[in-house]
């Protein structure tokens, strides 16, 4: 039973160390095994996230009070590139993690957006970060619930009616809500998952229920009739049986 935070931190070290093994192959690099293995450093992250402690150099501070159970705590700089490095592999292993969760395994989800801008549309122009935040994906794109357009990115979220995220993926702004659900979904299997108007699309609907049994389900648009082909209305999707 886990009573305290040194419990959650040695439950969780233990779960993420076994996740590791299943997914290092995947991210081997040269050069002698650091003093801080790569389950620590994935352990120190994700706890930190499960905390609140957003803030690095904040994080780092805290954990000096549990040397005890990680003992080569990294410099705040050596701690960004590596986590950096390493965010492909957070993330699976948060999957992984979150795939023994009771609390995850709800199959009713919500799938949606939402704007992340990096600088203020009317500072862009004479932003001297611009080029930086281009070299990174950042697009302008439009926000059509708020009317407006942005310049950084959107992130697309998978959440489960109670709460839990699922999944994510940080996209361009002017990426597509629609085609982005697929690749959030690409991990998941037999769910029922409600989007609003912009995931509206026959095809994919009908693909991601005969590939992965998930039943995308969108309001129509006001102006958007009913099919009447009958091979669309085939495709279209029902919820898993349970």
């Amino acid at each position: 039973m886990i009573t305290n935070f040194t419990d959650f931190c040695t439950a969780m070290y233990v779960v993420i160390d076994d996740c590791w093994h299943q997914i290092a192959p995947l991210f081997r690099r040269p050069g002698p095994a650091p003093e801080c293995s790569d389950s620590e450093w994935i352990t120190l992250a994700v706890v930190a996230e499960c905390w609140g402690w957003d803030q690095e150099t904040a994080a780092l501070q805290r954990w000096q009070a549990y040397r005890h159970l990680f003992p080569h705590l990294p410099e705040r700089s050596r701690f960004n590139r590596r986590r950096r490095n390493l965010a492909q592999a957070i993330n699976l292993v948060r999957c992984l993690v979150l795939s023994m969760l009771d609390v995850a395994q709800e199959t009713a989800c919500a799938i949606d957006s939402l704007p992340v801008p990096v600088i203020q549309f009317h500072l862009v122009p004479g932003a001297g970060s611009k080029a930086d935040w281009q070299a990174a994906g950042a697009t302008f794109g439009k926000v059509s619930s708020k009317k407006q357009t942005i310049f950084g990115y959107k992130l697309h979220l998978l959440v489960t009616l109670g709460g839990v995220i699922r999944d994510f993926v940080l996209a361009p702004a002017n990426a597509a809500d629609g085609p982005l659900a697929e690749e959030v979904l690409a991990a998941h299997t037999d769910l029922v998952v409600v989007g609003d108007k912009a995931y509206i699309s026959a095809e994919r609907a009908a693909r991601l229920w005969h590939e992965q049994r998930i039943a995308l389900v969108a309001p129509r648009k006001a102006n958007q009739r009913a099919h009447n082909d009958p091979d669309v209305a085939h495709a279209e999707p029902r919820p898993p049986d349970h």
